[in-house]
């Protein structure tokens, strides 16, 4: 069994945090969807208290795995709440537990920040899922997620009077 660590990210990692994401979006077949790089990356991670923080596995000294969160108020409880961006786990490194522990490491930084809350949306078809289920995160049966982008979004956006 190979022997892993978890590390939080610091803004140093920004660029291996982004070819960690290119891989997971090329694990979805998006592999042209990316377009974030470590600098864009590095730019929200700054300072004590930044907007985007993330955590790396590796794996005999070789990041494996990630997960990149962003802070959030959440309207529901009036506190903050973390919002869980990515997750992923090399496929060479998965059903090790890796994953759960990524996950676990979020959740006691959460909680230690006195958040309640975890907030993530995933795809249907990711096989992620059984995880987000063993840990116990509710599927809301009355709520979806929608996004709004690209041209969409300016479509939208052109509607504007300002």
């Amino acid at each position: 069994m190979t022997q892993w660590s978890i590390r939080a990210a610091t803004v140093q990692d920004a660029a291996t945090l982004a070819d960690l994401a290119a891989a997971l979006n090329a694990h979805f077949g998006m592999e042209n969807a990316a377009t974030l790089n470590g600098a864009s990356l590095a730019a929200v991670m700054q300072g004590d208290d930044p907007l985007v923080y993330g955590y790396l596995g590796e794996s005999d000294g070789m990041p494996v795995a990630y997960a990149l969160c962003q802070k959030f108020f959440d309207t529901d409880t009036g506190t903050m709440a973390t919002w869980l961006l990515d997750l992923y786990v090399d496929p060479a490194h998965r059903s090790g537990g890796l994953g759960r522990q990524l996950l676990a490491r979020v959740a006691a930084d959460a909680a230690r920040k006195g958040q309640r809350c975890i907030g993530l949306a995933v795809y249907t078809d990711n096989p992620a899922r059984r995880l987000y289920d063993r840990i116990g995160a509710a599927l809301p049966t009355d709520a979806l997620v929608y996004e709004l982008r690209d041209e969409k979004l300016d479509k939208l956006a052109r509607e504007a009077q300002l």
